[in-house]
């Protein structure tokens, strides 16, 4: 069966704004301390990248729209009413 259809892969995650560490100094025999205020801040991604199989001179079509916080059923219902707007009028297949 021959659609003719985008292939669109969509995933959601989250980023810590924490820095990371990665190596320590400190006398030989002691335990390094290490201290960070922890403000914890986050924010989170939709990403979404789709594939045309059938027609490959299109490219492949990358959108991913960041929010501070976390997503809920709401706002990735927005995610999808985006998306619906970048493939206007094109067929498209989700996963």
């Amino acid at each position: 069966m021959n659609t003719r259809a985008w292939i669109v892969f969509l995933d959601e995650s989250g980023v810590s704004l924490l820095p990371q560490i990665r190596r320590t100094c400190s006398p030989r025999g002691r335990t390094p301390l290490l201290r960070h205020r922890l403000n914890w801040k986050h924010a989170s991604m939709a990403g979404a990248l789709g594939y045309h199989p059938t027609d490959p001179n299109s490219g492949a079509r990358l959108c991913f729209p960041l929010k501070p916080g976390s997503y809920d059923t709401a706002a990735l219902i927005e995610v999808l009413e985006q998306m619906k707007v970048f493939y206007r009028g094109e067929r498209v297949i989700l996963v």
